[in-house]
């Protein structure tokens, strides 16, 4: 029972410090202390942490790939790339359209901080439109993570295929309706927020759909080089930002120039402190005491399906730390001879909504810090879209129990 007073204590401080508008980086990294004290870390213990949190190879990977991003992004910005995008699809479509594609189609990419890359594209485009600061949160962070659930090259695909002991094409054959319910909640609650100003004549000639693809030439290069050929991410970013310096001639001074270092910094920081709470998280075992105090109490085995893949989405905000925690706990009771189905839904609809709803999800912090928006705001728009989404999981759920 104490394992479980400890992770909703660090939850309700985590919410406390949010409400009280302290920094985001901040108000995680104090939760994650305060997490690890009450697990009975000694000081060098949470000093151990912060060592284990700085050199894993997946911070240093996300942090180095978010300077490459933020580079990328200031550059394109800078020397009128965005201006570029905005003006050529605002001719042959509506911002309704184009707005909420920049973050869908970037959100194709498998890529940590790729809020960054879609952020600016929507601010942009947003000019066009009234929209709020939450209001262009929630969009950008909304519609990039509809592909997650069903995309095979996202990294918790092969890992939950391994974990589970099941093929790739069965997972997303159970987990495609919550990609289905975030395309529909999209449609109904978030593109009429997008309100366009006057009337604008689109233009459907040759000319202009062929400026709209040049003008996203350095987006397309990044995507074809990370799916097509393979390279890692930070290779590929790399290669976009020398085609922009090529292609703008612009000098390695003044592209440097053009970041914003305050803001990088404050990302950084923000991003050291989600890796360090969840490796708090992981390393407290907290987890797993949570788990047993469900099973001594007889706790039914549709609320552990659902609240233990959701608690650590919450703590963790990470699909790989979510499903790669809670999936072997969960196992004896997502299977027996083989999967079924509808308890694996369960988990995983469970998971996604912790991963969903919490602000150390690192697509969500970046896009409240991007845009400056409110956490109220932001949170209001949001639940509705999950709550819209958990309904007609729920639904789904009596279908697949029902169809037995």
């Amino acid at each position: 029972m104490i394992d479980l007073i400890i992770l909703l204590s660090a939850i309700l401080l985590l919410g406390v410090l949010i409400i009280l508008k302290l920094n985001l980086g901040f108000s995680i990294f104090i939760s994650a202390i305060f997490l690890g004290i009450l697990r009975g870390f000694n000081f060098l213990d949470l000093l151990k942490n912060l060592w284990i949190t700085l050199s894993a190879s997946d911070t240093l990977e996300v942090l180095i790939i978010v300077v490459f991003i933020t580079i990328f992004v200031s550059i394109l910005a800078t020397f009128g790339f965005l201006e570029e995008i905005v003006k050529s699809f605002s001719k042959i479509f509506s911002p309704k359209i184009f707005i909420p594609a920049f973050a869908f189609i970037v959100g194709a990419l498998p890529m940590p901080g790729g809020a960054l890359v879609s952020a600016p594209l929507v601010e942009e485009g947003a000019k066009s439109s009234v929209i709020s600061s939450g209001e262009k949160t929630v969009i950008n962070y909304w519609f990039r993570h509809i592909w997650e659930p069903v995309s095979p090259i996202y990294p918790e695909m092969p890992m939950n295929a391994a974990i589970l002991g099941a093929s790739i094409p069965f997972i997303v054959s159970v987990q495609w309706p919550v990609s289905v319910a975030m395309i529909v909640s999209g449609i109904i609650f978030l593109l009429p927020l997008i309100r366009v100003n006057g009337d604008s004549k689109l233009e459907k000639s040759f000319k202009f759909y062929l400026e709209a693809l040049q003008s996203v030439l350095p987006l397309v290069l990044v995507i074809l080089l990370i799916l097509v050929l393979k390279l890692s991410i930070i290779l590929s970013i790399a290669a976009g930002i020398l085609y922009v310096i090529f292609v703008k001639r612009v000098s390695f001074q003044k592209a440097i120039k053009s970041i914003d270092l305050k803001f990088l910094f404050k990302i950084l920081f923000l991003m050291f402190s989600i890796f360090y709470l969840k490796y708090t998280v992981i390393d407290s075992n907290v987890i797993t005491g949570v788990y047993k105090v469900l099973e001594i109490y007889n706790v039914p085995n549709f609320i552990i399906l659902f609240f233990l893949p959701f608690i650590v989405g919450i703590m963790t905000g990470a699909s790989t730390a979510t499903f790669g925690v809670s999936y072997p706990l969960l196992l004896p009771i997502i299977r027996s001879v083989n999967i079924i189905p509808l308890n694996l839904f369960i988990a995983f609809v469970g998971g996604w909504l912790g991963i969903m709803l919490t602000p150390t999800h690192l697509c969500l912090s970046l896009s409240i810090e991007y845009f400056s928006a409110k956490f109220k705001e932001t949170y209001i728009i949001l639940i509705k879209n999950l709550a819209f989404v958990f309904l007609l999981s729920v639904l789904w759920m009596l279908v697949l129990k029902f169809s037995r």
